[in-house]
């Protein structure tokens, strides 16, 4: 009798701690994080003509060989990839700058003479992230279990506002498929070139159970994955 009641004992008290784990599991740990680093949000020069930017579209045509011929998509990193060509920087640039950047890259790399036209096609979306000429943006790196890992260039709101990490997750990309989103980690900067860690459960904040956290410049965002018990 004495060694099942103990038995009993030892079962309550387990199920006790996992339950303080699960409730203690939705919150976020790790301490507070140092305010977040907001670049300058001085206002750049106005333009009138429209530039390429990230998500946006360049439509090329040379005259003289058809085979760099195309429509190619401003990357995350500002530039195009064009065949036989490589990498070539258009983001901020007027559709009359972009052309000559082309066409002095193709006369130095592959033709003594280039005819180029060169077509600027918006992001028809032009949603979340889109980025209008002069708006201030921030330097986030995400890692681990999500859609687009890498450095992304996040906008701050139109009043200055900086963006929350689940804001900033979907703006990137969102979640990959075993993506762990109770365990998200930011790691920022702090006195003495050390990054202080915190960890999010980001399924609190979609619910609108917590308040989404401020990411900053510089900050470094990370998904772990999910891990499966048996």
């Amino acid at each position: 009798m004495f060694q099942f009641n103990l038995s009993c004992i030892r079962v309550v008290a387990l199920g006790a701690i996992a339950l303080l784990q699960g409730a203690c599991g939705g919150m976020n740990v790790g301490g507070d994080l140092p305010p977040p680093r907001v670049p300058s949000s001085a206002p750049v020069a106005s333009q009138a003509t429209p530039t390429f930017q990230p998500g946006d579209s360049l439509e090329l045509w040379v005259e003289e060989d058809v085979s760099f011929n195309g429509t190619f998509e401003v990357r995350e990193g500002g530039y195009v990839l064009i065949p036989k060509i490589g990498r070539v920087v258009v983001s901020n640039m007027t559709r009359d700058a972009a052309e000559k950047r082309v066409r002095e890259t193709l006369q130095r790399q592959q033709l003594k003479q280039a005819t180029v036209f060169v077509e600027h096609r918006p992001n028809p979306s032009k949603g979340v992230g889109h980025l209008s000429p002069g708006s201030p943006r921030m330097s986030v790196f995400l890692t681990g279990a999500v859609t687009r890992p890498g450095q992304h260039a996040v906008p701050l709101g139109a009043d200055g506002r900086v963006p929350g990490v689940f804001e900033t997750l979907l703006m990137a990309g969102g979640f990959a498929k075993f993506g762990d989103e109770s365990k998200v980690r930011i790691m920022r900067l702090a006195e003495g070139g050390r990054r202080q860690p915190m960890v999010v459960d980001v399924r609190q904040i979609r619910d609108g159970m917590a308040p989404d956290v401020p990411v900053g410049d510089g900050d470094i965002i990370q998904v772990p994955e999910k891990v499966f018990g048996f």
